[in-house]
């Protein structure tokens, strides 16, 4: 597996934040419906974050592959 695969499944959580902000300035919604929008974004910021601590982490991965995800994971923080 190459980090790029790995990046890109965490740069889609970013994606479909993207998404859901664009719902939201589209689509008149009530006080509930902005307030389960604001949980599916919690829970997407933590998804990513999990992700981005996991990934670097995973032993089955080669050596290779780990650096450059911790190198990419540094510079996005």
């Amino acid at each position: 597996m190459q980090a790029e695969e790995l990046l890109n499944v965490i740069n889609e959580c970013d994606v479909l934040r993207d998404d859901i902000d664009d719902i939201r300035g589209r689509v008149q919604l009530t006080r509930a419906e902005g307030g389960k929008l604001d949980q599916a974004v919690s829970h997407v910021d933590k998804a990513k974050s999990v992700l981005s601590s996991l990934f670097p982490d995973i032993k089955s991965l080669g050596e290779d592959v780990r650096e450059d995800l911790k190198a990419e994971l540094g510079e996005a923080d």
